[in-house]
């Protein structure tokens, strides 16, 4: 059985849905630059820790911050291109509309999802900042790691939101 690996996708319309899909695109490729970074420090720490006994200092601490920042990053574009995994073994039956209507729902509770944790990041960040709570090794400020969380999230919503109305318009095309 052979499949199209094709993926329905959200494409832009009138200058909100292209302001929309740059700033996903920007955002992931940030996020695409934090990985390549956190691989280059994590050979150097392994170089440096296996030839001259002297890893870079706190490594574990910012692979684990820039992970959640690039994974965080990445999800915007994901949603808009509707590349997360789903599982279609209860709807490969159902007629396409109801496809449609519960890839609407998902998303509509997604996008309310993530405007939640916007929020709720947006809290946490401020009382780790308020606390003055730095990482063990390095002492790094952990609220910094929240910064990009915000943004992404919130933008995790609206590419959501864009997605939602692309499905009830019935735009999204494959």
């Amino acid at each position: 059985m052979s499949e199209s690996l094709a993926q329905p996708t959200v494409h832009a319309h009138g200058p909100l849905g292209r302001i929309v899909e740059l700033a996903c695109a920007a955002l992931a490729i940030l996020g695409g630059i934090l990985f390549v970074i956190e691989s280059l420090m994590s050979v150097a720490s392994v170089v440096g820790r296996a030839l001259f006994a002297t890893p870079v200092p706190g490594d574990y601490e910012l692979v684990q911050m820039f992970s959640a920042m690039g994974v965080a990053m990445c999800l915007p574009y994901c949603q808009l291109k509707k590349g997360h995994v789903f599982v279609d073994f209860f709807t490969l039956w159902a007629p396409e509309v109801l496809k449609r209507l519960l890839d609407a729902v998902a998303s509509l509770l997604l996008a309310i999802s993530a405007f939640f944790i916007a929020w709720r990041v947006w809290e946490g960040m401020l009382e780790m900042r308020e606390y003055g709570e730095t990482s063990m090794v390095i002492s790094l400020p952990v609220w910094w790691g929240y910064i990009p969380l915000v943004p992404s999230f919130a933008l995790l919503g609206i590419a959501a939101l864009f997605v939602f109305m692309g499905e009830v318009r019935g735009e999204v095309k494959s």
